[in-house]
């Protein structure tokens, strides 16, 4: 991976209907996470306590910026989740992997 890509990983715990909401609300998510500059991907994790999300962005001040705009959407559109803020870890990724998976022959 040449270009380097920064990812925002939020852990929300305590809440184990919000992926369930969040997924009800995707195009929102889509509206608000898409103008971000230098926005790639967005991944949603359903846990047993709560939710996972994972952006990733060109850069940090992207990934710094979705963490912002994802507090201030769940206060405005899911305010009874809001009460508690998230695990938040921002980083450099190191590995990117895509495509399918390999197909072993004998």
């Amino acid at each position: 991976m040449n270009t380097p890509m920064f990812a925002s990983i939020r852990k929300y715990n305590g809440a184990p209907l919000l992926a369930d909401e969040l997924a009800k609300k995707q195009d929102d998510i889509k509206s608000v996470l898409q103008p971000i500059k230098g926005f790639h991907a967005y991944y949603l994790v359903k846990t047993n306590d709560g939710a996972v999300s994972v952006t990733v962005c060109e850069d940090r001040t992207g990934a710094e910026e979705s963490n912002r705009v994802a507090a201030t959407w769940l206060k405005d559109k899911l305010p009874t989740f809001a009460t508690r803020a998230p695990e938040i870890t921002t980083g450099e990724v190191r590995i990117q992997m895509n495509g399918q998976l390999a197909k072993v022959g004998f």
